[in-house]
């Protein structure tokens, strides 16, 4: 049996991504696909430490109950910027990962002042909405790279860039990503998320999920109060199954081996 271990976003609650795990309306979720899921719990710290808390879990999960190895990662939003940051800072352990699948990962992290309000309103400290700036250290590192602005069409906007082509995960590693898009938004995004950042400039290997209801915040069919009043988003039942039915012919093709 596969073991999945799900990282939510920064500060949400483990059960959150319970509709992937347990399914929802008669619908099949992860476990009912024959997985076996565990969740790294929440927390508060800053990224770069939530990496090494995950290898710490991963490291104890591990001594407990080798014959899990290797794992899949499942990480959601920053969770899944968390679960590209192990390959990152452990590279000698990619052995224990059978692959790591993202779900809406700032992957080149977000132009803060645009989504500031937003990040404040999930309860996000400065320390961590600095952490998921496009040039903040953390993501500098994650990507081996900075960049820098260039004009956009649309007044008072820039567009972030990579100075050179980013370093996406050690050789061997696999890394797959599922990126929300709403057509709606001309921006190219998810509401929160740009696909830019999302796929590093189309570097990580991924598939778009093109739907009007494939909103950030949204993405686990969960309705969200926030993103209702604040974004007009809508909770749909068609989005976390997608996800689902992606990651699991993803896994069966490229981790079951």
């Amino acid at each position: 049996m596969i073991t999945i271990v799900l990282i939510p976003g920064w500060h949400e609650k483990s059960n959150r991504m319970d509709t992937f795990v347990e399914g929802r309306k008669g619908k099949p979720g992860l476990r009912n696909l024959g997985y076996d899921c565990r969740f790294f719990p929440q927390g508060t710290e800053p990224l770069r430490e939530r990496v090494d808390l995950l290898a710490a879990f991963l490291e104890d999960l591990k001594a407990r109950e080798p014959q899990a190895f290797p794992v899949v990662l499942f990480g959601y939003s920053a969770g899944g910027v968390i679960a590209r940051g192990f390959l990152r800072a452990y590279p000698e352990r990619i052995g224990e990962i059978a692959c790591c699948i993202q779900l809406g990962a700032p992957n080149a992290g977000l132009i803060t002042n645009y989504v500031e309000s937003i990040l404040r309103r999930l309860g996000m400290p400065d320390a961590v909405v600095a952490d998921l700036d496009v040039a903040s250290p953390f993501m500098t590192w994650l990507n081996g790279t900075s960049g820098h602005w260039i004009p956009t069409k649309i007044k008072g906007r820039k567009r972030w860039v990579l100075d050179r082509p980013p370093v996406i995960a050690p050789d061997g590693a696999r890394i797959w990503h599922i990126v929300g898009s709403v057509p709606m938004f001309t921006d190219l995004s998810d509401g929160v998320v740009g696909t830019d950042s999302a796929t590093l400039e189309g570097a990580v290997p991924h598939i778009v999920v093109e739907d009007r209801m494939a909103n950030h915040l949204n993405l686990g069919g969960l309705f969200n109060f926030i993103a209702f009043f604040a974004r007009g988003f809508r909770s749909d039942d068609r989005m976390w199954q997608r996800c689902v039915d992606i990651t699991h012919e993803y896994i069966q093709g490229h981790c079951s081996a």
